[in-house]
């Protein structure tokens, strides 16, 4: 008698609850920006040299994460336990590219949104600074696990806005954060 592996289910396979996730913030980004008159497409063009500067930027990123991890204590510990936790739940039994996939829906639906939609549309009704600074804190507010994931988010998410501010390339920040994720996960992964 063959055996069939059971059907994937959302309780038993919560990746597949992330994937889904992700994945809807891209149409919603689409809708909301048409709704706003945002032309999405006028800030994301492919062009190698905004590419690279996607890959470089993550090197500050990785240097927070660092600092975070040196000098976060026993909060970074209570942190790193509840995120390797939660990869453990994710990946432990994951399917070869599944890290790649959530992290680059991640890295295009949060960028589509926060910085394509929200950032772009508070751009034009307040000072750019103010805008990265909102926009900034709601990253921040969406990955509030504890205070201190919070307000590192919360960095990640003004030098996000910032990194976009200067490129004007929504790319070079889709780059950065699927590739931050990436790196983050396999690191996370590794450990335990």
């Amino acid at each position: 008698m063959v055996r069939y592996p059971a059907p994937m289910n959302l309780r038993s396979h919560p990746l597949l609850i992330g994937l889904m996730f992700q994945a809807a913030l891209i149409p919603l980004a689409f809708f909301l920006a048409a709704i706003a008159g945002i032309p999405l497409g006028e800030h994301l063009h492919w062009d190698p040299d905004h590419a690279l500067i996607g890959v470089i930027a993550v090197l500050p990123m990785l240097a927070m994460l660092g600092l975070v991890a040196h000098f976060g204590g026993s909060a970074y510990d209570t942190l790193s336990g509840q995120v390797r936790d939660f990869i453990a739940r994710l990946f432990g039994n994951a399917w070869p590219g599944a890290i790649l996939l959530i992290s680059l829906l991640a890295g295009l639906g949060e960028e589509l949104l926060i910085r394509g939609v929200l950032q772009t549309w508070l751009d034009t009704h307040l000072p750019a600074f103010l805008a990265i600074l909102i926009a900034g804190v709601i990253f921040g507010l969406a990955h509030a696990i504890t205070r201190l994931y919070f307000a590192f988010a919360t960095a990640i998410g003004l030098y996000l806005g910032l990194v976009y501010y200067l490129t004007d390339n929504l790319l070079v920040v889709i780059i950065t954060h699927a590739l931050y994720d990436w790196i983050v996960i396999h690191w996370y992964r590794r450990k335990l």
